[in-house]
């Protein structure tokens, strides 16, 4: 895969050479893990005990080592907000999340992200026609998130991972030229998620 991946995500000023006024969103570094996996939000640092067992801080260096790419969202004040990236699994990707308090706690930054990231997300497909993964259903921030990015909630599992709980599994295809929107029967599986 080319290493322009690696420059997907930014969003605004690149640090250091101007004032930032905007959230943006740079390539990671092992540091980023560390301090993502030190300041988790609590409900993420949950999902990843109850599908994997491994704790927070294996599970960021998993991700930025596997990852491509391997972003870092941070907000205005320059604080890091979480990560995100895709770990490719043959020609798709497992797409994945997590966040600081901060994240949940600066608005005017998330909303950035939040506006930036489907471009993001077009941008992807240009290498993993598929992303796909699962998400805890207790994860509410997440499973938002992912209903805004437009994916498609395809089964759920209720004794999912290592603590045998519900997780809902989702993926999103890249669009086709003529597709339309995605099946309302497929939409509509008893006890997903709504995606209207």
């Amino acid at each position: 895969m080319p290493d322009a991946i690696s420059g997907v995500g930014r969003l605004a000023a690149k640090q250091g050479t101007k004032a930032v006024t905007e959230a943006y969103q740079r390539p990671s570094t092992i540091h980023d893990a560390r301090y993502v996996a030190d300041n988790m939000r609590a409900e993420d640092a949950a999902e990843l005990q109850a599908c994997s067992g491994i704790p927070p801080d294996e599970a960021m260096l998993l991700g930025f080592f596997h990852s491509k790419p391997c972003m870092t969202m941070v907000a205005r004040d320059g604080r890091i907000m979480g990560m995100w990236g895709v770990t490719p699994e043959g020609t798709a990707g497992r797409i994945w999340m997590l966040g600081t308090e901060k994240m949940s706690n600066m608005r005017q930054d998330k909303r950035v992200f939040l506006r930036k990231a489907r471009a993001q997300l077009e941008l992807l497909f240009n290498h993993y026609p598929v992303l796909f993964n699962w998400v805890d259903a207790r994860n509410v921030v997440h499973v938002r998130w992912l209903q805004h990015m437009g994916f498609t909630f395809v089964a759920k599992h209720p004794e999912w991972g290592v603590e045998r709980r519900l997780f809902y599994e989702f993926v999103r295809i890249k669009p086709c030229v003529n597709q339309q929107q995605s099946s309302p029967a497929l939409r509509s599986l008893s006890g997903l998620p709504r995606q209207d």
